[in-house]
């Protein structure tokens, strides 16, 4: 008598390939739900340096340099998807003035824009009356 071959898979071997696979995909779908975290909070760092430097700026130059409402270019703006950056000036009292800097963006497959806002208060006297 000859002793019989079995050619083909065990139940085991199957499962365990399943396993691996599942883990493999699994795996993948984590790696590119981080790359798109990674990418937003880049964008994020990116406007909040563009508003801080802005309001930096308008601080340095004090309530006579305080420019009307409206656009400011910064080179940072486009490493930004279409990237926005908006001053709006405001009376806060006789001697202060609100300045905000908003920052917009679109995110990858985001159907709504990002932003981000600073604001402060500049007087005439130097400091808050």
């Amino acid at each position: 008598m000859q002793a019989q071959r079995f050619v083909g898979f065990s139940l085991i071997e199957i499962l365990v390939s399943i396993f691996i696979m599942s883990m493999m995909l699994l795996l993948f779908q984590a790696m590119l739900r981080s790359a798109a975290v990674v990418v937003s909070t880049r964008n994020q760092d990116a406007a909040l340096t563009i508003a801080r430097n802005e309001i930096e700026k308008l601080r340095t130059g004090g309530y006579a340099a305080v420019p009307a409402s409206g656009s400011f270019p910064d080179p940072l703006l486009s490493t930004l998807p279409l990237g926005t950056a908006t001053l709006t000036t405001s009376t806060y009292n006789a001697k202060t003035k609100q300045v905000t800097a908003k920052v917009s963006w679109q995110e990858r497959n985001i159907t709504a824009s990002s932003s981000v806002s600073l604001s402060t208060l500049i007087t005439q006297v130097g400091g808050l009356q």
